[in-house]
């Protein structure tokens, strides 16, 4: 359905958006799933919802030049307040997963992948991410050792508040990046990251302790 009229939206019970503006708009959500926008800002973005129960929900957020896909039965994406997601692309497959953005994060460019089963990325308050930065919650293929075994499980991500990410950083599996923390362009996070430090490298290390930032330079 292209969708340039919120008045549209009246003939799809899936589809709920009140006060939010829409400028480029393009959906599909089928039975048994859900669209809620509320009072947002819309443009330049595309969501594909297939699959059973799954949901998208996002409330006083600016959506920019964006595509969400979520595929499967149960899963949720959360985009809260004053959210500004810009140039994303954002995916879900699988059962049981959610993606959760919390209140005040700003994003230039991003990538992220929640593939598998009750799997989550959550990301939280007044974040700064750069530019083509990636998130990946699972490998998305799977891996099997000489007897079978599948060895590549998905895992969590967990990002605290107010977090700098860099250009170019890449975010693995299984990973908590502490509150306050910086990661340098072009890192690659396979550890978790203590809250209060600056870290740079692939893989990322520590390169000084109790460090703070600001967004004002």
């Amino acid at each position: 359905m292209n969708v340039f009229n919120k008045s549209l939206f009246l003939f799809n019970k899936n589809i709920v958006a009140p006060k939010t503006h829409f400028k480029f708009f393009w959906c599909h959500v089928n039975n048994n799933n859900l669209i809620n926008l509320e009072n947002c800002f819309v443009d330049r973005t595309k969501i594909y919802i297939d699959g059973f129960e799954n949901k998208f929900f996002a409330r006083e957020s600016f959506l920019f030049n964006t595509k969400i896909t979520i595929d499967g039965k149960g899963n949720t994406i959360e985009i809260k307040k004053g959210v500004k997601l810009r140039n994303g692309l954002i995916q879900i497959r699988g059962s049981n997963c959610k993606i959760i953005i919390n209140e005040g994060t700003s994003f230039g460019q991003i990538r992220m992948v929640n593939v598998g089963k009750n799997n989550n990325i959550v990301i939280g308050k007044n974040n700064l991410f750069a530019d083509d930065i990636e998130i990946w919650a699972s490998d998305t293929h799977s891996i099997f050792d000489e007897n079978n075994n599948f060895i590549n499980q998905e895992k969590p991500v967990f990002i605290g508040d107010y977090v700098w990410v860099g250009n170019h950083v890449r975010i693995l599996k299984g990973v908590t990046i502490g509150n306050g923390a910086i990661i340098g362009m072009n890192s690659v996070v396979t550890k978790s990251i203590l809250p209060k430090t600056l870290n740079v490298g692939v893989p990322t290390k520590i390169i000084r302790e109790n460090v703070t930032w600001d967004i004002n330079y």
